[in-house]
């Protein structure tokens, strides 16, 4: 059996449940073992990054189009996976048991107090989202995507003027001049993907925070770094050309 292949792309209609006590799998309306479908040493991807994704499995039997098994559950998240939507790949499957890609440590951003404070310059109504402030209080101040306490609600902060502070939604509670403003900046979150990308995803990662030294099979780090910002880091798994794609999410992703 193959490490991995060059297909990020194995035909994968239907839906898929799986039994974590037994590493079974059962589709409906599904091709499994079919010419073009998913087969014995392929990794199988359950759900969408786009929605809930659950992490990956090497498919190591093949009982009919409806029914396949699973060589271990350590690459998943533990969440209970019925009627979900799943992708095919031939991607290197020690990856599957590479706790850094596992599901399991995959991690949200979310926002956390800062120590920074700002004070309201003039009275800001509901419905607006420009908020007149004074210069925020603190070693380093606020950055671009930090967010700003309202309501009970984070606001995410778009633009920071002289003056002002433009927000990405309306505030819900008025704020009166002398006002104290309190923010939240994102932490944490981490997340490791493996992507099949081919010669044109990779010259499109040129010049981007995703530039690649090469094609092939890519495994991408997010994370969130201490100034808010999104960090990423990629590993070239596999330098290979000619490989299929068409799985989603494409590389680099939106």
């Amino acid at each position: 059996m193959a490490l991995w292949g060059n297909n990020d792309a194995v035909g994968a209609g239907g839906l898929v449940s799986l039994d974590y006590s037994t590493g079974v799998v059962t589709g409906t309306g599904t091709t499994f073992g079919q010419v073009g479908a998913a087969a014995t040493g392929d990794v199988i991807r359950f759900g969408l990054r786009a929605g809930t994704y659950y992490g990956d499995a090497v498919i190591v039997g093949i009982a009919s189009t409806t029914q396949l098994s699973i060589g271990s559950t350590a690459g998943l998240s533990g969440v209970g996976i019925a009627s979900t939507s799943f992708t095919v790949s031939q991607l290197p499957k020690y990856t599957v048991l590479d706790s850094s890609f596992s599901e399991v440590n995959a991690a949200t951003a979310s926002y956390a107090p800062l120590f920074y404070v700002g004070t309201a310059t003039t009275n800001a109504g509901i419905g607006t989202n420009i908020i007149p402030v004074v210069a925020v209080q603190g070693a380093t101040g606020i950055v671009v995507g930090d967010a700003l306490v309202n309501g009970g609600n984070d606001i995410r902060i778009s633009t920071i003027g002289a003056t002002t502070i433009s927000l990405g939604s309306t505030i819900s509670v008025g704020i009166a001049t002398g006002d104290t403003l309190s923010f939240k900046r994102l932490a944490d979150g981490y997340d490791k993907y493996v992507y099949g990308v081919n010669s044109g995803g990779a010259d499109y990662a040129q010049n981007t925070s995703y530039q690649l030294t090469h094609a092939g099979w890519v495994g991408v780090t997010t994370y969130m770094g201490s100034e808010g910002e999104m960090r990423v880091k990629t590993e070239t798994l596999v330098a290979m050309s000619g490989i299929q794609t068409g799985n989603a999410p494409v590389f680099p992703p939106a």
